[in-house]
């Protein structure tokens, strides 16, 4: 782990980035806080939210083109500048004390596609920042940072808004500053050079491109669709913990310190994957990984509060395991030239059925029950093991050593037959 952060231009990115998502970890909370107080409505404050996530996932799949076409490092400093514009339109607005829609929901529309294009970006600069046997050291430190921030945030956004209601917003525009002025000091180029030309100009046709070459691999489409599985089961299980906490009665409070507990176990967790990695064939703690996942959630299926708390910071602990392994494998067998366009459409896939989680799981809770919901979930991750176990292309490829090009002849060789040949996979479909 220490050895991806000895790399100066790694820790500068990681670093800056950290500080940015620990205000907008925040923000999820003040932004909440904020708008009911001056609208009095839970329904604006739903507009609000959803504005957000429609705007983060529409900008996804463009945010693949513009991470591979443009510089990495002056896309993360473009996205940073508008960013902390948008966090400061909404201190201003938090400061006057009223509710105007148009420049809240203008602001918010910035914040939630920068985070689509900014997530991306940091994302496919790793494999050039740091060395092949690194990455998984680094994209372990990224899930840590993830839920460290997970923690710290939003009690630190609460304590600044009782200080004053535009001091959490203020704060996360200066987060976006430090974590631009962080990406500035980068050194080591963002993208590898375009050996076969530039990028296709036609956005469409690039993003096209990109969506193909997702489709035509076996391995990064196989755990995608198993990880949009686990992602969905992971959101809802977490609606679940806190329906049977506050079904025995517990203080608000308590499900605040048993979600933060969550949280600091699956920082541990991520903590702990190069360690694992190191001592567990991948495919083999694929497998492991989603098994213990889905135990912990029969945890809950359980219907003790106590035993659904235990489990679901079991969950979140075994969940890096998967996402860091994939997520390596996957930097390894993606080109530099469509890795923004293939994380995009990995992002899209992932991310829409875990967006539908808690609708999904709040009308089963109402109807069938908090446990008996337990049960449906810790059966969705069962099939994920199962289909995990039997795939051949994730057993012979979630381990599989990154292919060496020796250049004989001007020509790189892959040694594993792979099929890249030094050519974008989708030109090659054409």
């Amino acid at each position: 782990m220490s050895g991806a952060l000895r790399n100066p231009d790694f820790a500068r990115l990681c670093a800056g980035q950290a500080v940015a998502q620990l205000g907008s970890r925040g923000y999820g909370v003040a932004i909440m806080l904020w708008v009911l107080a001056v609208s009095g409505s839970a329904a604006t404050v739903g507009l609000v939210s959803t504005v957000t996530m429609g705007a983060f996932t529409a900008a996804t799949v463009p945010a693949g083109w513009i991470v591979d076409r443009f510089d990495r490092r002056r896309v993360m400093l473009t996205v940073d500048a508008c960013s902390a514009t948008a966090a400061a339109v909404l201190a201003f607005c938090a400061w006057r004390g009223a509710f105007d829609p148009v420049p809240v929901l203008a602001a918010v529309s910035v914040l939630g596609a920068g985070w689509a294009v900014r997530g991306l970006a940091e994302d496919a600069a790793v494999p050039q920042v740091v060395e092949r046997e690194q990455l998984g050291a680094a994209y372990g430190l990224f899930e840590a940072r993830g839920y460290a921030t997970g923690v710290a945030g939003p009690p630190l956004a609460a304590t600044l808004y009782g200080l004053g209601a535009a001091l959490p917003f203020a704060g996360h525009a200066v987060s976006f500053v430090v974590a631009g002025a962080a990406a500035s000091r980068v050194r080591t180029p963002l993208q590898a050079p375009r050996v076969h030309g530039p990028v296709v100009e036609r956005p469409w046709v690039a993003i096209r491109e990109g969506l193909r070459w997702f489709a035509s691999h076996p391995f990064v489409r196989t755990t995608a669709a198993l990880t949009a599985v686990a992602e969905f089961v992971v959101n809802g299980c977490g609606l679940v913990v806190v329906v049977l906490l506050v079904g025995s009665d517990a203080p608000s409070s308590t499900v605040g310190i048993v979600l933060a507990g969550a949280y600091g176990g699956g920082m541990l967790g991520a903590l702990a994957v190069p360690w694992l990695r190191r001592r567990i064939p991948a495919h083999r703690l694929l497998v492991l990984s989603a098994a213990l996942g889905a135990l912990a959630v029969l945890a809950a299926a359980t219907g003790s509060p106590v035993a659904a708390a235990a489990g679901y910071a079991a969950l979140l602990a075994v969940t890096p395991s998967w996402s860091v392994v994939v997520t390596a494998r996957c930097a390894e067998l993606v080109p530099d030239e469509v890795r923004g366009r293939v994380g995009a459409a990995t992002g899209l896939v992932t991310s829409l059925p875990a967006m539908f989680a808690p609708l999904t799981v709040g009308v089963l809770t109402t109807t069938v029950g908090a446990a008996s919901t337990a049960g449906v979930l810790a059966a969705l991750l069962g099939g994920v093991v199962v289909a995990t176990a039997v795939s051949r292309t994730v057993r012979l490829q979630a381990g599989e050593p990154l292919a060496r090009r020796a250049v004989l002849g001007g020509e790189p060789v892959d040694e594993f037959g792979s099929g890249y040949d030094g050519v974008d996979r989708a030109d090659a479909l054409s």
